[in-house]
């Protein structure tokens, strides 16, 4: 792109190009978008309006979330601001409020974290499944940078995918391809004002010091341009690896995953796959043991993966994601480390549904009277199942599924088999997420046709 079409505004027949992948089949899905004020969300906002306009579609269907963080004097100020801007466009807007105390180190990861958290709960209590957010082709070309000081691996170097993984939330990024000076010139063109962030100049933050280092960059060929190139080729090599994890895991006899949540790999397959395949598939199996919503490290599952291979014949056993990985002479075992961030407590009513642990579906049919209890099985629980006269083995495991309580009664621990009436079989329901696919929808069946119980 040549200096001067990167600083031209964005024309009208370039909108379409833009939200192509809202307009396959979701154009008339409710849509949330991230909107700080800075000049790349207020463009986001701005473009998205003129895209919905042209398809004769109403701004009000979709809502404006900002998030006040409370960091500066003038954050409440700032937040109406954008909410004025977003109703002048016709959109619905809402702020959302960071409470509670703010920590002294890691402030901007803990508050994109809780920028996240927040919309993340709106959307999902408001039935919306896509966020759109402002990230830039600048944006791309700095996290490529970060993450290539950090030794990441092909994930990372990656960078952001403009549509996200699926996933409960999906995060769209139309404006990836497009330079932050673009966007500028769009909103200078209209005489549209937007805030500037003070810590954006400040060198205590790792990306401020990488745009000062830009014309260093620059003239040695690492333009925003070519790096942004990169990580587009890189995530294409990505999909591709994902797909034959995929097929690793759907393959009968791969991965065999129980109600409890345990999930055993076939040690001999592991060691013929090629070393990036065993690691994508033993993350998977940790991240559903697990249940955590941090990525796996890929560092520490390097160790793993090659203690595994080490002790060959041997057992072994490590931790790592709130997982306990044990290797064994055919099989590799991952399940829910004991221990290690107690599961939840949840107290749900008829009707309700909810992820328990990060690892289970949870759901009370309507009807039910009162409010449950959600939580572990645990001695408790085991010692109930053992006077009804059900002799489980108290695996770790199976103390960490969860069970349905009213007051001090046991009502229901579906992964053990038991309701405690009949008639709640089906009504109290709790089902193993599993594995977690990444180039698409789940093609395996591993959590079907389960034992009775662990």
């Amino acid at each position: 792109m040549t200096a001067t079409a990167a600083s031209n505004p964005i024309r009208p027949d370039e909108l379409d190009g833009l939200f192509a992948a809202l307009s396959r089949g979701h154009a008339d899905d409710a849509v949330v978008l991230a909107v700080s004020g800075g000049s790349d969300s207020t463009a986001l906002m701005v473009l998205f309006a003129d895209w919905l306009r042209q398809g004769g579609r109403d701004p009000a269907a979709h809502t404006v979330l900002t998030v006040d963080h409370g960091l500066r004097p003038d954050s409440a100020v700032e937040a109406a601001a954008v909410c004025r801007l977003a109703a002048t466009l016709g959109f619905r807007q809402t702020t959302l409020v960071w409470e509670g105390v703010k920590p002294q180190t890691g402030l901007q990861a803990a508050a994109r974290a809780v920028r996240y958290r927040l919309m993340g709960e709106y959307a999902r209590a408001n039935g919306i499944a896509t966020l759109l957010t402002g990230h830039t082709l600048d944006d791309q070309a700095e996290t490529l940078l970060m993450r290539l000081a950090r030794g990441s691996g092909l994930d990372g170097l990656a960078g952001m995918a403009a549509p996200g993984r699926p996933g409960p939330l999906r995060i769209a990024r139309p404006l990836l391809d497009t330079p932050k000076s673009r966007l500028r010139a769009t909103l200078e063109a209209r005489g549209i004002a937007w805030i500037e962030d003070p810590s954006n100049q400040s060198p205590a933050f790792e990306r401020t010091r990488l745009r000062a280092a830009g014309t260093a960059l620059a003239a040695l060929g690492l333009t925003g341009e070519m790096l942004a190139l990169s990580a587009r080729r890189l995530q294409r090599a990505r999909v591709a690896l994902d797909c034959i994890a995929d097929d690793f895991c759907a393959e009968p006899g791969a991965i065999h995953v129980d109600r409890c949540g345990v999930l055993c790999i076939d040690r001999q397959r592991l060691a013929r796959a090629p070393e990036e395949i065993g690691l994508r598939v033993l993350a998977r199996c940790i991240a559903a043991a697990g249940g955590s919503d941090e990525p796996v490290p890929l560092g520490k599952l390097e160790s793993i993966v090659v203690g595994v291979h080490q002790c060959a014949d041997k057992a072994g056993s490590w931790t790592l994601a709130r997982a306990l990985v044990t290797a064994g002479p055919d099989g590799i075992q991952v399940e829910r480390e004991p221990g290690r961030q107690p599961p939840p407590r949840l107290a749900l009513s008829g009707g309700s549904r909810a992820v328990w642990d990060g690892r289970f579906a949870v759901a009370i049919e309507a009807g039910i009277e009162g409010t449950l209890d959600v939580r572990a099985l645990g001695a408790e629980g085991l010692a109930d199942l053992r006077r009804l006269g059900r002799p489980l083995k108290a695996t770790p495991a199976l103390r960490l599924v969860p069970s349905f309580w009213q007051a001090d009664t046991l009502l229901a621990a579906p992964a053990a088999g038991f309701w405690a009436n009949p008639d709640l079989e089906g009504r109290l329901s709790a089902a193993f997420l599993g594995l977690r696919y990444n180039s698409g929808t789940p093609r395996g069946a591993q959590t079907r046709n389960f034992p009775p119980f662990c």
